[in-house]
């Protein structure tokens, strides 16, 4: 673990919940230009780039950035893989994308309405459930990037709204083993939205 990220070296060695997420958002993007804010350490950008995307994953985090572009880049094997950028989520603005993924990222900003009106026609968004895993900053003292908030359904929904998307898929993780089930009574949240038709 560095700066509050899980280093690992292969997308089987995440946690299974977040790997879980990745697996859900790949099943519903396609050939499609993929912006990944707070990538971490990469996998997950890794994973939406095989499932045929092309994929920049983004996060505050230099030496995150720096492991990403070293074990999930493609580099190595001399062919492409994912872009990694090194940047703050809620000031990189870009016209360049169809989909937005951010996974567990929403809870730690301030104004996440800023991260959400990037120029994207598809959302896929965890964030923890207010109703399954109540807010207690003090579960969060000493992080470098606590939690500010957790989001009851209706507000989660409110927010990706309030951003001019409708949405069209509402999944929920029971808990940390990360399976993942239609509905809104888990520990975490996951949306799917889309801007126009």
């Amino acid at each position: 673990m560095a700066n509050d990220r899980l280093m690992v070296r292969k997308f089987e060695d995440a946690r299974a919940d977040h790997r879980k997420r990745y697996e859900f958002a790949a099943e519903r993007l396609k050939g499609l230009r993929v912006l990944d804010i707070a990538c971490g350490c990469g996998y997950g950008s890794w994973f939406l780039h095989q499932a045929g995307n092309e994929v920049t994953g983004v996060d505050i985090e230099p030496e995150a950035i720096a492991w990403a572009k070293e074990h999930f880049s493609g580099e190595k094997e001399d062919s492409p893989g994912p872009t990694f950028i090194q940047a703050d989520a809620q000031k990189f603005h870009s016209r360049i994308y169809d989909a937005l993924v951010t996974f567990e990222t929403l809870e730690h900003l301030d104004y996440p309405q800023v991260l959400l009106d990037n120029w994207v026609s598809k959302v896929i968004a965890s964030v923890p459930n207010q109703e399954g895993y109540p807010f207690k900053a003090h579960r969060f003292e000493g992080d470098k990037y606590p939690h500010k908030r957790h989001y009851k359904p209706q507000e989660f929904e409110e927010l990706l709204t309030k951003a001019g998307f409708k949405v069209k898929e509402k999944f929920c993780q029971k808990d940390k083993l990360g399976e993942i089930s239609e509905g809104t009574d888990g520990m975490f949240l996951i949306y799917v939205a889309t801007k126009g038709a």
